[in-house]
């Protein structure tokens, strides 16, 4: 069966259960800005949507660039939409780039950023007109050609403002890099891709571009490289119709989902997503880990920035933010998570309003991980390729992988380069070792250095390995988990296996994703454990209903479901 083919059968699967659920547009009375939607009198000029956009062909073999990789700069556009403490926290890590009108703009701007704190000297600014303030929507998508180019995608922004759809080229004159075209009609928010080839939308994509998914379908493979797009409903079945409304790609493997109440009118929707979403492969070979992030209220929490080693979360000043955080921390460990309030909305935050822009000489590291359990073996290989967007050779002692059996230190093996920028390395593995622990460093000659994953240590990834005698060893906290009796009316076990010493955390949380207790916080030995929980919570008895168990160690977490009858 086709990808296209494939594409159509998901799409209908999913719209079997539609509702017509539209909500009504928030207030608008900013006027630095258009609203996210079309105004009444945009509604009659639909028609001029793509007016003088002329399409160029396609970049040669591109490659999408994921929102969690290298980034140089990120997008925002001034008079604000975010808060000028973010832009200031942004500048400390990061180019700003702002988009501006004119000269007098570019020192109002400048002004603001000085009183809040900005490091001024990653402060940059493009005079270029715009008609509103979502970057992510109207701002440039980002390739990698096969000649190691970073390369901007031009697209339709759905919305008849000839200025705001201007900017991808404006963007791509500013850094001098070549810019494509595509006749594809979108917008950034309704986009999110894995670095792979892997995309995913809702169907709005298919409907503004005359429901026509095998012509949609082609144009990304085309423009973006992507040659697998998960095309789904939309949960929230709002007017807006984005994607980043609920959900969002933490990592090639990962995806980030909002959950919203069992009693809520969507929450059909939302857990059809995700279970879709789980029921996928990752373009490692494994389904996609797929984290929860509660939205009683609709709370933006996806709508949040993955910029390099930090994530900007859209914050309400609600009782949830700190789960909100949590659950980020829980799903992205080693990354820095800062919340941040702002004139939000359900369908349009942090996310909308600011875009990263690809670092145009990252140095790019594929590696599909060894996961699950290998045969022993002497000396293991790791293979990757790595490429110097730079043109900067990389240097020679610096290729390695950092790796680590059970509880033991790092150390390092050299990378040696065998053809093109294939990278091999041979870890050796011990009869007794269980666990192995690696990523990869490289640099280059720019002095340009990078880590796979990106995170570095923080973000490691282990397998386990059986030894000659063909027993499979104990995992550190493979989730494995036996709950029993379930459902229970008093006493719950709960059995785990660990391979070596490591801290182990256990919670329990109701469905709005309240945590209840901790039941352990300690560091414990290998072998079997079984931790009872008498079904109080810290405030006393808990009423019956269903639970979370999350069994949390110091490189894995997994959760289960326990059902209590009184």
């Amino acid at each position: 069966m086709n990808l296209i083919h494939k594409n159509i059968i998901l799409l209908s699967f999913l719209l079997l259960n539609k509702l017509a659920v539209v909500a009504q547009y928030p207030e608008w009375n900013d006027p630095n800005s258009l609203p996210q939607w079309m105004t009444a009198e945009e509604l009659l000029r639909k028609h001029e949507i793509g007016k003088g956009h002329k399409v160029t062909s396609p970049p040669g073999n591109p490659r999408n660039v994921s929102e969690f990789e290298r980034m140089e700069a990120v997008l925002i556009r001034y008079p604000l939409g975010i808060s000028t403490a973010l832009v200031a926290a942004m500048s400390q890590h990061v180019k700003v780039l702002t988009l501006v009108s004119n000269q007098s703009n570019q020192t109002a701007a400048s002004n603001s950023y000085q009183l809040a704190g900005a490091r001024m000297s990653n402060c940059e600014f493009l005079i270029a007109p715009t008609d509103s303030y979502w970057t992510r929507d109207y701002g440039p998508m980002y390739v990698a050609e096969n000649n190691n180019q970073v390369s901007i995608i031009n697209f339709n922004y759905n919305r008849p403002r000839p200025n705001d759809n201007a900017i991808p080229g404006r963007v791509a004159q500013y850094y001098s890099i070549p810019a494509y075209s595509t006749s594809l009609t979108t917008a950034g928010g309704n986009y999110m891709s894995d670095g792979t080839g892997i995309a995913a939308s809702t169907d709005l994509i298919y409907e503004e571009n005359g429901n026509n998914p095998a012509n949609v379908n082609q144009m990304v493979l085309e423009y973006l490289g992507i040659h697998t797009y998960h095309v789904t409903i939309d949960p929230p079945g709002d007017y807006i119709k984005h994607i980043d409304c609920w959900g969002k790609f933490l990592d090639v493997d990962k995806i980030l989902i909002a959950q919203v109440a069992p009693t809520h009118a969507r929450y059909w929707a939302y857990e059809q997503v995700a279970s879709y979403f789980a029921s996928q492969l990752s373009a490692y070979g494994t389904p996609f880990k797929v984290y929860r992030v509660y939205t009683p209220n609709l709370q933006p929490y996806t709508n949040s920035l993955i910029l390099n080693n930090r994530v900007y979360v859209p914050i309400v000043s609600s009782t949830f933010d700190a789960q909100a955080i949590q659950a980020y921390k829980d799903a992205m460990p080693g990354y820095e998570v800062l919340g941040f309030t702002g004139s939000w909305q359900s369908t349009d935050a942090l996310h909308c309003r600011a875009l990263g822009l690809a670092d145009r000489w990252m140095i790019h590291i594929a590696h599909t991980p060894i996961n699950g359990t290998i045969q022993y073996q002497p000396f293991l290989n790791i293979s990757a390729k790595i490429t110097p967007y730079s043109g900067a050779l990389l240097k020679t002692d610096s290729v390695l992988v950092y790796y680590k059996a059970n509880q033991g230190g790092y150390k390092t093996a050299l990378m040696n380069l065998v053809s093109g920028n294939t990278y091999n390395a041979s870890i050796p593995v011990a009869a007794s070792d269980t666990i192995i622990t690696y990523y990869i460093f490289a640099a280059d000659q720019s002095n340009r250095r990078e880590t796979w994953p990106m995170i570095g240590a923080a973000g490691a990834r282990s397998f386990k390995v059986v030894n000659s005698t063909g027993n499979q060893s104990l995992t550190y906290l493979q989730p494995e988990i036996k709950i029993y009796p379930n459902p229970a009316s008093q006493n719950v076990n709960i059995e785990f296996q660990l391979a070596a010493p490591t801290g182990i955390t256990i919670n329990i949380y109701n469905l709005h994703g309240q945590k209840i207790t901790t039941l352990i916080n300690k560091a414990m030995n290998s072998g079997i454990h079984t931790i009872q929980w008498s079904g109080n919570g810290t405030m006393g008895r808990i009423p019956p209903g269903t639970y979370m168990i999350r069994i949390i160690s110091d490189e894995h977490s997994s959760s289960r479901k326990i059902t209590l009858v009184r």
